[in-house]
């Protein structure tokens, strides 16, 4: 008896954008930055505006990560040229 074939899936996995992670020494809590693009290979600090209210620099990695459909974030933007 022949199997039933499955269809294939040729979705491609979407896009929720990139994590950048930071402390905030005045809180003593991990922040999330949340960017849309690809960050760019460019390492130079970001000046960050925290919810406490002071800003915070931060040196981008090249090893960032991709953000998950579910995972928080406490600030967003478009692309890290905002923040430069």
């Amino acid at each position: 008896m022949p199997q039933p074939r499955r269809s294939k899936k040729n979705k491609e996995p979407r896009d929720f954008g990139w994590v950048i992670s930071f402390g905030c020494k005045s809180t003593g809590t991990l922040r999330r930055l949340k960017v849309d693009t690809v960050p760019s290979p460019d390492t130079r600090p970001i000046e960050v505006p925290c919810v406490c209210g002071e800003t915070h620099r931060v040196t981008v990695s090249p090893y960032r990560r991709r953000r998950s459909a579910d995972e928080p974030f406490d600030l967003e933007v478009a692309s890290l040229d905002e923040l430069r």
